[in-house]
Protein backbone atom coordinates (compact mmCIF):
# COMPACT_ATOMS: atom_id res chain seq x y z
CA UNK A 1 0.00 0.00 0.00
CA UNK A 2 1.07 3.12 -1.04
CA UNK A 3 1.88 5.70 1.93
CA UNK A 4 0.66 9.18 2.11
CA UNK A 5 1.65 12.20 3.38
CA UNK A 6 0.27 15.52 3.82
CA UNK A 7 1.68 18.32 2.41
CA UNK A 8 0.27 20.84 5.74
CA UNK A 9 -0.37 20.15 8.90
CA UNK A 10 -3.08 22.38 9.75
CA UNK A 11 -3.25 21.89 13.53
CA UNK A 12 0.60 22.95 14.20
CA UNK A 13 0.80 25.78 11.41
CA UNK A 14 -2.22 27.40 13.37
CA UNK A 15 -0.39 27.15 16.25
CA UNK A 16 3.02 28.87 15.23
CA UNK A 17 0.80 31.21 13.65
CA UNK A 18 -1.12 32.21 16.96
CA UNK A 19 1.69 32.10 19.37
CA UNK A 20 4.52 32.73 17.38
CA UNK A 21 4.54 34.73 14.25
CA UNK A 22 1.48 36.65 15.41
CA UNK A 23 2.68 37.27 19.60
CA UNK A 24 6.21 38.44 17.47
CA UNK A 25 4.90 40.55 14.33
CA UNK A 26 1.38 41.42 15.88
CA UNK A 27 0.31 45.26 16.16
CA UNK A 28 1.95 46.38 19.25
CA UNK A 29 1.84 49.22 22.10
CA UNK A 30 4.94 49.84 23.93
CA UNK A 31 5.33 49.80 27.45
CA UNK A 32 7.82 50.01 30.47
CA UNK A 33 6.71 47.25 32.77
CA UNK A 34 8.56 45.92 36.40
CA UNK A 35 7.94 42.57 37.29
CA UNK A 36 7.97 41.35 40.47
CA UNK A 37 11.52 39.70 40.80
CA UNK A 38 9.94 36.63 43.32
CA UNK A 39 14.07 35.18 43.92
CA UNK A 40 14.68 38.67 45.74
CA UNK A 41 12.04 40.40 46.83
CA UNK A 42 11.44 40.02 51.37
CA UNK A 43 7.98 39.27 52.29
CA UNK A 44 6.57 40.30 55.52
CA UNK A 45 5.92 36.62 57.00
CA UNK A 46 4.88 37.56 60.14
CA UNK A 47 1.44 38.97 59.39
CA UNK A 48 -1.44 36.55 58.78
CA UNK A 49 -1.50 36.95 54.94
CA UNK A 50 2.42 37.33 54.58
CA UNK A 51 2.76 40.28 52.18
CA UNK A 52 4.03 43.56 52.11
CA UNK A 53 4.35 46.64 54.26
CA UNK A 54 4.30 49.03 51.42
CA UNK A 55 4.42 48.50 47.73
CA UNK A 56 7.28 51.37 47.01
CA UNK A 57 9.18 52.89 50.16
CA UNK A 58 11.82 52.48 52.75
CA UNK A 59 9.75 50.07 54.08
CA UNK A 60 9.07 47.65 51.17
CA UNK A 61 10.92 44.12 50.38
CA UNK A 62 9.82 44.18 46.84
CA UNK A 63 12.18 44.22 44.12
CA UNK A 64 11.60 44.37 40.22
CA UNK A 65 12.83 43.13 37.20
CA UNK A 66 12.23 46.52 34.88
CA UNK A 67 11.70 45.82 30.72
CA UNK A 68 12.07 48.27 28.24
CA UNK A 69 10.03 48.34 25.29
CA UNK A 70 7.63 45.76 25.95
CA UNK A 71 5.36 44.95 23.17
CA UNK A 72 1.81 44.10 24.52
CA UNK A 73 -1.22 43.90 22.00
CA UNK A 74 -5.07 43.99 22.46
CA UNK A 75 -5.66 47.05 24.51
CA UNK A 76 -9.06 48.24 25.79
CA UNK A 77 -10.54 51.66 26.06
CA UNK A 78 -9.52 52.75 29.73
CA UNK A 79 -12.53 52.66 31.78
CA UNK A 80 -12.69 55.90 34.08
CA UNK A 81 -14.38 56.70 37.32
CA UNK A 82 -14.43 58.83 40.14
CA UNK A 83 -14.28 58.07 43.77
CA UNK A 84 -14.68 60.39 46.74
CA UNK A 85 -12.93 59.60 49.75
CA UNK A 86 -11.69 62.04 52.70
CA UNK A 87 -8.87 62.44 50.62
CA UNK A 88 -10.76 64.01 47.98
CA UNK A 89 -11.48 62.70 44.64
CA UNK A 90 -9.65 60.30 43.37
CA UNK A 91 -9.85 59.24 39.38
CA UNK A 92 -9.90 55.41 38.67
CA UNK A 93 -8.79 54.60 36.06
CA UNK A 94 -9.15 50.81 34.20
CA UNK A 95 -8.07 48.68 31.57
CA UNK A 96 -6.17 45.60 30.44
CA UNK A 97 -3.50 44.37 28.09
CA UNK A 98 -2.35 41.31 26.76
CA UNK A 99 1.26 39.49 25.94
CA UNK A 100 2.49 35.99 25.14
CA UNK A 101 4.26 33.45 26.98
CA UNK A 102 6.79 33.36 24.53
CA UNK A 103 8.41 36.49 26.18
CA UNK A 104 9.65 34.48 29.11
CA UNK A 105 8.12 36.78 31.96
CA UNK A 106 5.36 35.54 34.34
CA UNK A 107 3.03 38.39 35.51
CA UNK A 108 1.80 39.11 38.61
CA UNK A 109 -0.66 40.80 41.02
CA UNK A 110 1.19 44.09 41.83
CA UNK A 111 3.71 44.14 38.80
CA UNK A 112 3.55 47.87 37.47
CA UNK A 113 2.58 49.23 34.06
CA UNK A 114 3.69 52.49 32.58
CA UNK A 115 1.75 52.83 28.85
CA UNK A 116 3.40 56.19 27.67
CA UNK A 117 7.28 56.25 27.28
CA UNK A 118 9.03 59.34 27.99
CA UNK A 119 10.77 59.29 24.42
CA UNK A 120 7.08 59.42 23.03
CA UNK A 121 6.57 62.22 25.01
CA UNK A 122 9.96 63.78 26.11
CA UNK A 123 8.15 67.51 27.14
CA UNK A 124 5.06 65.66 28.34
CA UNK A 125 5.43 62.79 30.65
CA UNK A 126 2.45 63.11 32.90
CA UNK A 127 1.00 60.03 32.11
CA UNK A 128 0.63 57.64 35.42
CA UNK A 129 1.78 54.17 36.14
CA UNK A 130 -0.80 51.27 36.21
CA UNK A 131 -0.54 48.39 38.92
CA UNK A 132 -2.05 45.18 37.92
CA UNK A 133 -4.65 43.92 39.56
CA UNK A 134 -5.49 40.41 37.64
CA UNK A 135 -3.99 38.05 36.12
CA UNK A 136 -6.01 35.40 33.54
CA UNK A 137 -4.38 32.60 31.03
CA UNK A 138 -5.83 32.24 27.78
CA UNK A 139 -5.94 29.42 27.57
CA UNK A 140 -3.97 26.94 30.29
CA UNK A 141 -1.62 25.51 28.36
CA UNK A 142 2.18 25.83 27.72
CA UNK A 143 2.15 28.24 25.31
CA UNK A 144 -0.23 31.25 26.37
CA UNK A 145 -0.78 34.67 26.54
CA UNK A 146 -1.33 36.89 29.79
CA UNK A 147 -4.22 38.94 30.02
CA UNK A 148 -3.70 41.79 32.58
CA UNK A 149 -5.74 44.12 34.31
CA UNK A 150 -4.35 47.04 35.52
CA UNK A 151 -5.44 49.85 37.29
CA UNK A 152 -3.84 53.50 38.05
CA UNK A 153 -1.33 53.17 40.76
CA UNK A 154 -2.53 56.40 42.50
CA UNK A 155 0.14 58.90 43.80
CA UNK A 156 3.47 57.10 43.07
CA UNK A 157 6.01 58.31 40.20
CA UNK A 158 8.63 56.71 37.91
CA UNK A 159 11.44 57.63 40.73
CA UNK A 160 9.67 55.30 43.79
CA UNK A 161 9.63 52.38 41.31
CA UNK A 162 13.05 52.61 39.93
CA UNK A 163 14.26 52.60 43.23
CA UNK A 164 13.26 49.07 43.77
CA UNK A 165 14.74 47.65 40.60
CA UNK A 166 16.92 44.47 40.69
CA UNK A 167 17.60 43.78 36.83
CA UNK A 168 16.89 45.90 33.59
CA UNK A 169 15.76 44.02 30.43
CA UNK A 170 15.04 44.83 26.72
CA UNK A 171 12.70 43.66 24.35
CA UNK A 172 14.94 43.91 20.89
CA UNK A 173 13.13 43.80 18.04
CA UNK A 174 15.26 42.45 15.62
CA UNK A 175 15.23 38.83 16.94
CA UNK A 176 12.04 39.56 18.86
CA UNK A 177 13.38 38.30 22.41
CA UNK A 178 14.19 39.78 25.59
CA UNK A 179 17.96 40.80 26.42
CA UNK A 180 19.99 42.39 29.37
CA UNK A 181 20.73 45.61 29.23
CA UNK A 182 24.37 45.36 28.03
CA UNK A 183 23.08 43.20 25.93
CA UNK A 184 21.19 44.60 24.06
CA UNK A 185 23.05 47.62 23.99
CA UNK A 186 25.91 45.36 22.18
CA UNK A 187 23.16 44.07 19.54
CA UNK A 188 21.91 47.55 18.84
CA UNK A 189 25.73 48.67 18.29
CA UNK A 190 26.32 45.15 15.80
CA UNK A 191 23.34 46.31 13.31
CA UNK A 192 24.52 50.33 13.80
CA UNK A 193 27.44 49.46 12.40
CA UNK A 194 26.39 46.38 9.72
CA UNK A 195 24.13 49.39 8.49
CA UNK A 196 27.09 51.55 7.80
CA UNK A 197 29.03 48.61 6.50
CA UNK A 198 26.73 47.79 4.24
CA UNK A 199 25.94 51.12 2.71
CA UNK A 200 30.04 51.99 2.21
CA UNK A 201 30.05 48.47 0.08
CA UNK A 202 26.64 49.57 -1.86
CA UNK A 203 28.60 52.55 -2.89
CA UNK A 204 32.18 51.00 -3.36
CA UNK A 205 30.29 48.39 -6.14
CA UNK A 206 30.84 48.70 -9.84
CA UNK A 207 27.91 47.45 -11.50
CA UNK A 208 29.60 47.70 -14.64
CA UNK A 209 32.91 45.70 -13.90
CA UNK A 210 31.35 43.51 -11.16
CA UNK A 211 33.85 44.35 -9.05
CA UNK A 212 34.45 46.49 -5.85
CA UNK A 213 35.76 49.65 -6.20
CA UNK A 214 38.36 49.90 -2.78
Amino acid sequence: MQNWQRLYSYIHEYQNLVYDYYAKVGVAFLVTYWNINKDETVWDDDQIFGGAYERTGELTGIKFNKYLLLPVYFTDEINTAFDGSETGQNKEQETTIVFPSVYGITPYPGDIVKLEQQFMRPTNNTYPLFMVHGVEIHPNTDRRFWKLRIKVYQSKIIEDVDDQVEDIFVFFDYDKKVHTLDEATTLARMLDKNEKLRSRLKDMWDENSGFFNL
